[in-house]
């Protein structure tokens, strides 16, 4: 079985029509009539039904297309990473982050990364969420580090859980919260929330904020800001609070003071993301570094 028999059989089912499938493949109708014929005797079962004028998949002509598509663009994209490799190209990891975790726990990845593939150069660049998500759909970041909650992903993504852990809040050094380390929600009514997230309009759709509600705080104001950085300074300044991971408390400034909701249970989950097929080498290197990281970790527990 050949590549160019694939991109034959796939042109058909996507058009559903010999003719069409043989234009967009530049080569003769019967030629291609005869490379799916060739292609079902090598099977043993067929990929089409032909009725006349109609074609249409069978079921297992159908399944087999899905599962072509991945294989012909996991080829494809090894062949660009391959050649890109072969022309004397640099590899590089561009990686996206969002949130508190990348700074905790990324450079430990890089470290790694960089003892095993010292060719390999590293950007980073550091955005909203949406912002990071996009990128990744454009192939211009290989990996992205973020928040997952509200996140609706499909079979395009592969994910790694970082973390997971228990939601608190900052305040500043101030304000009457400061030094407690358990706070009722009713305590919290009428302070502005400040919320990381990043600025596209999406994000006023995604589900913190119904978080905030179940908490009894939805008519709080909510100050949306693309960092932690940014909402760290405006809690200095006792402005308001922020929602923070638990495991980020003992790494945020002396000046904020950070406290847990009572009876609360809710957990901020962060995880390492890219897209599938993978088109990345770089990509393929970076998450083998975690799966290996968070299985020694484990072994550790």
């Amino acid at each position: 079985m050949s590549f160019r028999r694939i991109e034959y059989f796939l042109s058909v089912a996507k058009h559903l029509n010999f003719t069409k499938a043989a234009r967009e493949c530049y080569v003769a109708q019967a030629a291609i009539s005869q490379q799916i014929k060739q292609f079902e005797e090598e099977l043993g079962f067929k990929l089409f039904d032909r009725g006349g004028a109609a074609v249409s998949l069978t079921p297992a002509g159908e399944y087999l297309a899905q599962q072509c598509r991945v294989v012909l663009s996991q080829y494809n994209g090894a062949v660009k990473q391959a050649r890109a490799i072969a022309d004397g190209a640099k590899r590089e990891l561009r990686l996206g982050i969002n949130g508190p975790f990348a700074q905790d726990s990324i450079p430990g990845y890089l470290r790694r990364f960089r003892q095993l593939h010292p060719e390999a150069a590293i950007a980073l660049r550091e955005g909203g969420r949406d912002e990071m998500l996009d990128a990744l759909l454009k192939e211009e970041l290989d990996v992205i580090i973020i928040p997952d909650y509200g996140l609706d992903l499909d079979e395009r993504f592969e994910t790694l859980e970082l973390s997971s852990e228990r939601a608190k809040f900052m305040t500043g050094p101030h304000t009457p919260l400061a030094g407690r380390r358990f706070v009722s929600p009713a305590e919290l009514a009428g302070q502005t929330i400040f919320r990381v997230e990043g600025l596209s309009e999406e994000a006023q759709d995604q589900p913190l904020p119904g978080y905030f509600v179940r908490l009894g705080l939805g008519e709080n104001p909510i100050q949306r800001v693309k960092t932690y950085l940014e909402a760290t300074i405006l809690v200095q300044a006792g402005l308001g609070i922020a929602a923070i991971p638990g495991g980020m408390e003992g790494k945020v400034t002396r000046d904020v003071s950070v406290f847990s909701i009572e009876g609360d249970s809710f957990r901020l989950r962060t995880i390492a993301l890219r897209l599938l097929p993978s088109v990345s080498a770089a990509a393929d290197y970076f998450f083998q570094v975690i799966r290996q990281e968070l299985a020694r970790a484990k072994r550790m527990e």
